[in-house]
């Protein structure tokens, strides 16, 4: 009787982990890092990193908290890491250099994966946790919820530092608090991105948040590289410690971080943080307001927000030396929950996170869209709720003639079916299917369907070719 039940209890064992995919391998063919780093090359051979791959650290101590959080993150990756001495021994080595690297500064960092491991190394502490928020992400978007046995790394090099020193997000608590637990994931999220500033604006009175709370919460945020930066006003503009102004000489709307009544010192010389509304207000609607929770006035779309650059060709280079960074922007005025937040901020952060960490030049948006589709299943892995997007159809019109005009439909949402008519009929999934470019008369009435993981997208939309 007693084999009989250590054999059954064996055997649940053994397909209890052939469902969590205890033995299943994976070989990772695609790096889909967001921010898109400065420099990455990929080669042809491989690193298969096991379960318990063998770490080794050089320059900082295995009880440093930037060591306490990767071995606690790889623990939550279902990697079960042991120390060893030498780099010579180990899967993954950490390293600090004992002479600055230039190319780095203090927040980059030079990933290699070759056949022997991989190696993550930097100036600072802060560069190697951004390094492994980079190797997190070359991980596959399940490694959460499924225990691979096996992950086959394709060997390459990144060289990874940010554009901009200070990347936020502003988060307005004072018509909805949050709750800390809730903040904390919101920073896990953020480090991941590499953004490094978190404003957090709270009405003066409000006592719901103690003081030993935010000590706490603001010393968890640093062990991720976030700064917090807390907030008070009384639910009037001139109060906040935000002044929109504008640098005459590039006329571009900044939004200058400086303690109230030193405006004038801010058009002297003091840093400036670039947020315009027309890009990083996401308190605006994502998609058609149609098909949106309630947001303010306006639409931002994903690709409107990727395409702001803070410093674009022929600014003023007074104003360029003096761009600090960025932020995005979140009023809780009209948004009634905290899930309702995580749907305005993602995935348009992801955007902010590029424009700011990235080279103008590194960016590409038919690249980035398409690394956001990857990156919505590690949002939904993590419990994030965020919007897939805009369905409002975009065309592209050329002129054949006089009379013919040669248009292409797209959606900002790869891999979206377009349904289409031409004779004013409204389309269905049984009609014609959108497969390239298509001339078509002027004044043709064309209606359109979009289609995405078989689910039907907002509702039908009508326009007239002209």
């Amino acid at each position: 009787m007693m084999k009989s039940r250590i054999y059954a209890i064996g055997i649940a064992v053994v397909l209890a982990c052939i469902v969590a995919g205890c033995d299943k391998s994976v070989v990772v063919s695609e790096l889909n890092i967001i921010p898109e780093p400065v420099f990455e090359v990929q080669k042809e051979a491989s690193f298969s990193l096991n379960r318990t791959p063998k770490l080794s650290v050089v320059g900082l101590g295995q009880n440093s908290s930037t060591m306490r959080y990767i071995i606690q993150s790889m623990r939550h990756t279902h990697f079960h890491p042991r120390m060893v001495a030498t780099s010579e021994d180990s899967d993954i080595e950490l390293m600090l250099y004992d002479t600055v690297n230039p190319e780095l500064g203090n927040e980059g960092y030079l990933l290699e994966v070759q056949s022997e491991g991989i190696r993550l190394m930097a100036n600072t502490e802060q560069g190697l946790f951004y390094a492994f928020q980079t190797l997190l992400q070359m991980l596959p978007s399940e490694v959460m919820s499924v225990n691979y046995s096996t992950i086959v790394l394709p060997e390459c090099t990144i060289l990874d530092r940010p554009r901009f020193a200070s990347r936020g997000v502003q988060m307005d608590m004072s018509h909805m608090p949050f709750s800390f637990k809730e903040m904390k994931r919101w920073v896990d999220l953020l480090a991941f991105y590499k953004m490094n500033r978190l404003y957090i604006t709270m009405n003066s009175g409000d006592e719901t948040i103690g003081e030993e709370d935010m000590r706490e919460f603001v010393e968890f945020a640093k062990t991720r590289g976030v700064m917090v930066v807390p907030e008070l006003c009384d639910g009037e503009p001139s109060d906040s410690l935000y002044a929109l102004c504008s640098v005459d000489a590039s006329e571009l709307p900044v939004l200058c971080y400086t303690p109230k009544g030193a405006l004038d010192s801010a058009r002297a010389g003091w840093e400036v943080l670039m947020s315009p509304n027309d890009y990083f207000d996401l308190s605006k609607y994502q998609a058609d307001p149609r098909y949106q929770p309630n947001s303010a006035t306006g639409i931002t779309t994903l690709n409107r927000v990727y395409s702001f650059n803070p410093a674009p060709v022929g600014t003023n280079q007074h104003v360029v030396a003096n761009v600090w960074g960025g932020l995005c922007r979140l009023s809780t005025e009209l948004i009634g929950s905290e899930r309702d937040a995580e749907y305005m901020l993602l995935p348009r952060m992801l955007a902010v996170s590029e424009c700011l960490w990235s080279p103008n030049e590194r960016k590409e948006w038919v690249h980035f869209r398409r690394k956001v589709e990857e990156h919505k299943d590690r949002l939904a892995e993590r419990g994030f709720t965020y919007c897939e997007g805009s369905f409002t159809p975009q065309f592209n019109v050329h002129r054949v003639d006089d009379n013919i005009v040669n248009v292409s439909i797209s959606t900002e949402v790869p891999n979206t079916y377009i349904f289409y008519t031409l004779d004013t009929t409204p389309p269905t999934r049984q009609s014609s299917i959108y497969l390239g470019p298509i001339n078509l008369e002027r004044g043709t009435h064309i209606k359109i369907l979009s289609v995405y993981k078989d689910k039907e997208r907002d509702s039908i939309y009508e326009f007239v070719i002209k």
